[in-house]
């Protein structure tokens, strides 16, 4: 008996110090990588250098898919991955769009009220998880189909905003990307708050079956 306890003891110990180091994987410095870039990409479009800007978001980009694949192939998923993943797309995209719709003297800008709108959105989503939260203590939120490929939408209107004014063609089929942006913002946003409900009703649902338990 003496040895099964100390047997797990020492296994306890050790998957605690593997769990402790399981935080620096490669996806998760990957994705930290990915993060910092969003300093040299902001600075690039502030100056109007698009070309080194489409360069920063391209190798963002690249780490982007990379982490996913080390993650899925090797098994290095994390909690801290899942929150960090898509924080660092959308810090990108978010800071991005931001930029992007300030007035620049040497570049058009995207209009800004696309970038309200893109902003908006997500301080929606923010605050109705943190009512989800509040109200039932749910913290697994994941991204849905239609926020990951609003996430993609974005990315590919600020990669061909660049490419398009970087040499000086294509500009006219801006506005038709902005309409397709506009509608993911919304599709991806009513999915967003259509779950939420979800949850609300699937817990008041649990809490009157408790109650009825104790009757």
């Amino acid at each position: 008996m003496a040895t099964n306890r100390t047997h797990s003891t020492v296994g306890e110990l050790e998957g605690s110090r593997a769990g402790d180091k399981g935080v620096w994987t490669i996806p998760n410095i990957l994705t930290i990588f990915r993060i910092l870039l969003t300093l040299p990409f902001l600075y690039f479009v502030n100056q109007g250098r698009l070309g080194y800007a489409l360069l920063v978001f391209f190798a963002a980009s690249v780490t982007d898919f990379v982490d996913g694949y080390v993650a899925r192939r090797f098994k290095q998923q994390s909690k801290l991955g899942r929150f960090l993943d898509p924080l660092a797309d959308k810090l990108l995209t978010t800071a991005g769009f931001v930029v992007m719709a300030i007035p620049h003297s040497g570049f058009p800008s995207i209009p800004i009220w696309l970038a309200v709108a893109a902003v908006r959105r997500d301080l929606i989503i923010v605050l109705a998880s943190l009512v989800v939260y509040f109200l039932t203590r749910f913290r697994d939120f994941k991204p849905t189909l239609l926020g990951k490929i609003n996430t993609l939408v974005e990315m590919g209107l600020i990669v061909w905003f660049l490419v398009f004014h970087t040499t000086g063609r294509l500009i006219f089929l801006l506005p038709s990307l902005y309409m397709i942006v506009v509608a993911s913002l919304f599709l991806s946003g009513g999915e967003y708050i259509v779950e939420g409900i979800r949850i609300l009703k699937r817990d008041r649902n649990g809490s009157r079956e408790k109650a009825v338990a104790q009757l």
